[in-house]
């Protein structure tokens, strides 16, 4: 409870003084003033001496009101020290559990759909975050027989409002056949692709996303490759535990970084946990970095980026399909990487691949040949559209907006990304307050950029090269469980992720391990390709092959 506490300062040499209470709040993790009251009274009948002195009594009279605060502050700390965050740390979103019906194939089914948080402690068993979900159990299903799959984004710093309202979830927000962002809050409609006719559905919010939150310093302890994985692992473990599902075939669904979790996640639930995973579907997933971030010396990046760009280009006048772009993928790892790699630099040759670039991507020779050859993503979204003064998404290349820095070299903005911000954000308070009946004064973080800007991608990389990567755990999951299938997506022109960076680690994969247990498919769209509703069935469809019984 609050202490209210006097306080009385006279200046000296001066006519009033100052009195008042303020009220501190204390707690374990230290303590605040919530309110204090500040009174002036006259102090000596000298004020017309003052005056003299002081030919400005009003302005000297603030600046002693401010010393007086100051002085306050001072006093607070060293009377109570600073506080180390945990008093500033809310309280977690309470649990709502409701009783839905949705549609299942042409039937309708009941669900009982739980929100709630799941405490995470550090080894003195002293909580320390929580992680927030939404888990979607069909009623009166045989939990022994009956699937269940974990479900979560990437960013990493992403809450999983992108799968559960675009992709997976029962209700999705309307963006049309062909995947228009609408304006905020957009329209939930029924989800007929949802994956609900499948498996049980645990959307997750990892550490310091969605509802999600980590007191004080603790980030740290949960915002890095290994931490993080670390996190959902135990996440998982205790959701299964608690909830009685460890007979369930558990299945795990990432987009992006979240892809890249769900290739890693199955070997460390087996060794540290001993949980087998029956499969993964990965979605626009990174499984090397070191195929996503290169420099001057790093040729494979631009190399595998090469077909996605050709398809954007594509789209402008027809579909892409995997075999409009064969040509493109054989040129792009054959005669381009060969020329690019090439010392000393044959210009004869050059001069040819800068002709083929520029046709395969549709960016002006001159551009092609000033850059080397290589197009890096930046210069590619300003480059290509740069005629007609607009800018290509990264998140799809067929999705363009005005540039609003046309002279500008440099790409500002991203049309796609930055427009589902809101929509997306909305739609989840919405939907979690008047459906599920979720009811906080928490803000909803979508994204948490600080997540982006603090995290640790050193973790865990003892005996690599400097980037994160989940060949080595797909190797040792596939070898060790025969019966862990996998199913890559990505959207053709998905520019953050490329396809090619897939397909280039998977036909490196034994395929003594790899036979008819790996697949990559490929859709129209980009990273998110689920926004559009026939890619979105699409993925059902393929989903529903990984969750059948292997002949």
């Amino acid at each position: 409870m609050p202490t209210k506490k006097p306080f009385h300062f006279q200046p000296k040499s001066a006519p009033f003084a100052f009195g008042g209470v303020y009220d501190v709040w204390k707690g374990d993790g230290g303590m605040a003033i919530t309110s204090f009251s500040i009174v002036t009274t006259a102090a000596a009948p000298s004020t017309q001496q003052y005056n003299d002195r002081m030919p400005n009594p009003a302005q000297n009279r603030r600046k002693w009101t401010l010393r007086l605060i100051v002085r306050l502050m001072v006093l607070v700390v060293v009377a109570f020290g600073i506080p180390d965050g945990r008093a500033a740390t809310p309280d977690p979103v309470a649990e709502s559990i409701t009783h839905q019906s949705f549609k299942v194939g042409s039937a309708e089914a009941a669900f009982t759909v739980t929100a709630a948080t799941l405490p995470l402690a550090d080894d003195k068993g002293e909580k320390q975050a929580d992680i927030y979900y939404v888990a979607y159990t069909r009623d009166e299903a045989a939990s022994g027989s009956r699937p269940i799959t974990f479900v979560f984004n990437g960013g990493p710093g992403s809450s999983s409002a992108y799968l559960h309202l675009g992709a997976l979830g029962p209700r999705v927000i309307d963006f049309g056949p062909e995947g228009q962002v609408p304006s905020p809050p957009g329209t939930l409609v029924d989800n007929p692709d949802s994956w609900l006719d499948l498996s049980d559905l645990v959307f997750v919010d990892p550490v310091g996303t969605g509802y999600s939150h980590v007191a004080g310093d603790a980030a740290r302890s949960y915002w890095g490759v290994e931490e993080d994985l670390a996190s959902i692992a135990t996440f998982i473990d205790r959701y299964l535990t608690q909830n009685h599902r460890q007979a369930s075939p558990k299945y795990l669904v990432g987009e992006s970084y979240g892809g890249f979790r769900a290739a890693r996640l199955p070997e460390l639930l087996a060794d540290d946990h001993h949980i087998a995973i029956a499969g993964s579907f990965l979605i626009s997933p990174v499984l090397e970095f070191s195929l996503i971030d290169g420099d001057s010396l790093a040729l494979l990046p631009d190399v595998l980026r090469l077909p996605s760009y050709a398809a954007v280009a594509l789209e402008r006048s027809a579909t892409p399909t995997p075999e409009a772009l064969a040509e493109v993928e054989q040129f792009a790892l054959g005669p381009y990487l060969t020329a690019l790699a090439a010392t000393p630099r044959n210009e004869a040759a050059m001069r040819d691949i800068y002709a083929r670039v520029a046709r395969y991507t549709s960016v002006p020779e001159p551009v092609v040949a000033r850059h080397d050859g290589r197009l890096p993503l930046g210069v590619f979204v300003k480059e290509a559209r740069r005629p007609d003064r607009l800018l290509i998404s990264r998140y799809d290349g067929s999705v363009t907006a005005p540039d609003p820095h046309p002279d500008s070299q440099r790409a500002r903005g991203d049309a796609l990304f930055d427009g589902l911000r809101a929509v997306l954000t909305k739609g989840m308070t919405g939907y979690l307050s008047d459906t599920l009946g979720v009811r906080t004064d928490l803000p909803y973080r979508l994204l948490n950029g600080k997540a982006v800007r603090q995290w640790n991608w050193r973790s865990g990389l003892a005996g690599r090269e400097g980037h994160a990567g989940a060949a080595d755990a797909l190797r040792a999951v596939l070898a060790h469980n025969r019966a862990f299938r996998i199913v890559v997506a990505h959207g053709m022109t998905d520019l953050v992720t490329p396809y090619l960076t897939s397909r280039y680690v998977v036909d490196h994969l034994p395929p003594t391990l790899t036979a008819d247990r790996v697949t990559l498919n490929l859709y129209p769209g980009g990273h998110m390709m689920y926004l559009r509703a026939a890619s979105r069935a699409r993925l059902h469809a393929d989903a529903a092959r990984l969750y059948s019984p292997l002949p």
